[in-house]
């Protein structure tokens, strides 16, 4: 399956009546088991195209097509993880298959299963207060995976943790997409987390968001933290800044 923006626009109209155009003329492609990150500017769109994908909101002009004969199933994992606080770690990872109508023993089965590859056990029947962040994002990512969506979208996942815990989660998803190699669509602003994670960085520009150029990583897979010490990583993220800085130069200057 592969994923297809085509020429993709969208203008808002804030409260005050001032248009803010976010999109203009977006276009690119996914293909199947490829994780893409998408960076810019803050504003630029990049929420906007997988609020697009998701079907949560509708493009003023272009369209995103697939080539599966239905349209494929959708996962998202925010940075505020989204879950419910009534709800037990398991019960938040099952919830997924609970809305799939899957039987209550066989989601448990799975549910249970996943909490050992992400390395919960023990904490099944605990409530999200009684997480850290990093074991928070844990669990929505368990269950967005646990749904066996075609799209990943992930919007910031790991953005409100602190460095440390970061990198352990950059980690754990690299290897839960070593086993599942879904397609991926993640916007981030941290570019090494681009570098680290992706097939593919689109780089897009200051508002309105137009794609400046979209990036191959070159370094081989399965990837750890140590491929952050490659010179060719090194060199990448080099590239991708020097696309970034003059809009995000301008960004702090407003």
């Amino acid at each position: 399956m592969t994923v297809t923006f085509n020429k993709i626009n969208k203008t808002y109209l804030r409260h005050t009546a001032r248009q803010v155009e976010a999109l203009r003329d977006v276009s690119f492609s996914v293909d199947n088991h490829e994780f893409v990150s998408i960076v810019g500017p803050s504003g630029c769109g990049k929420t906007t195209l997988l609020k697009i994908v998701a079907g949560l909101v509708k493009a003023d002009s272009g369209n995103v097509s697939y080539t599966s004969k239905e349209k494929p199933r959708s996962a998202l994992v925010f940075q505020d993880q989204g879950l419910l606080p009534w709800l037990t770690v398991l019960e938040n990872v099952c919830l997924g298959l609970e809305l799939q109508r899957v039987k209550k023993n066989e989601r448990q089965a799975k549910g249970r299963d996943f909490l050992r590859t992400i390395h919960m056990v023990g904490f099944e029947d605990h409530y999200p207060h009684e997480l850290s962040g990093g074991m928070k994002q844990r669990v929505a990512l368990a269950r967005a995976f646990l749904t066996n969506p075609d799209i990943l979208l992930m919007d910031e996942p790991f953005g409100a943790l602190d460095a440390q815990s970061r990198l352990i989660m950059q980690e754990e998803l690299l290897g839960l997409w070593n086993r599942e190699r879904k397609l991926v669509l993640f916007v981030t602003h941290d570019i090494d987390e681009a570098v680290l994670l992706s097939d593919r960085v689109v780089v897009m520009s200051h508002r309105p968001g137009a794609i400046k150029q979209i990036i191959t990583i070159p370094l081989e897979r399965p990837r750890s933290l140590e491929t952050r010490e490659e010179s060719k990583f090194t060199e990448i993220r080099w590239q991708i800044w020097k696309l970034l800085e003059k809009d995000i130069r301008a960004d702090l200057s407003l």
